[in-house]
Parts: structure tokens; C-alpha cells; sequence
């Protein structure tokens, strides 16, 4: 019985500790991980970048770990707005001649 509670107690604590997302540290500290990959990242919008001639736009956000450029699907979010992130990370992304570093391309929503 006590192992059958340990393994119910340790499945939810990993459950939970995932639903929060990627934290932009982790990220920063191993990028290859998760290039090309599927991520979700939370955080207030510190900067937006936009670039008119491709109609686009980037929103820099900080978790409190770092800060990553996104590429929100749809509406752009205001300076100070908390956001949640779900998309695509990729390294070493340039674009319009500024190297962006690690952007996340957010996913179409459903």
C-alpha cells in the first residue's frame, strides 16, 4: 500500500511541476534540448518589436528567470500584460538584421 501511495504521490508531484511550463534559465542553459521543440513559457511583456513591411510583430517576455522573444499567433499583447505561450522554439532565429537569440513561434489556437 505505501509503495502503491509513493508512486501516486510522485506521478502527481511531476504532473504538476510540468504544467507550469519551460523556464527561460532552462532554455538559456541548454538550448538544444529543446530547438524545433514544443514549448510553453509564461511572463509579463517587457518589449514589442514590430516589423511592418512582413505586417509581424515580437513581444519580449520575463519570467523572472530571463527573457525570450515570442511570436504571438494572433493578437499582439500590450507592455505589462501577463502572457502564456504555448509554440515552437528556435535558436539563433534573425530576423529584419536583429538576431533574436531564442524565439518561441507560438501555435495557431484552437
Amino acid at each position: 500500500m505505501k509503495i502503491r501511495m509513493s508512486i501516486v504521490l510522485i506521478a502527481a508531484f511531476f504532473v504538476l511541476s510540468c504544467a507550469g511550463g519551460v523556464k527561460v534559465a532552462d532554455i538559456e542553459a541548454q538550448p538544444g534540448k529543446y530547438n524545433d521543440k514544443n514549448v510553453k513559457v509564461k511572463g509579463k511583456v517587457v518589449q514589442t518589436f514590430a516589423v511592418p513591411f512582413l505586417s509581424q510583430s515580437l513581444v519580449k517576455i520575463d519570467d523572472g528567470t530571463g527573457e525570450i522573444w515570442v511570436k504571438p499567433y494572433g493578437k499582439v499583447p500590450f507592455k505589462g500584460e501577463k502572457i502564456s505561450v504555448d509554440g515552437t522554439l528556435k535558436v539563433g532565429l534573425t530576423i529584419a538584421n536583429q538576431n533574436l537569440g531564442f524565439i518561441v513561434i507560438e501555435k495557431e489556437k484552437k
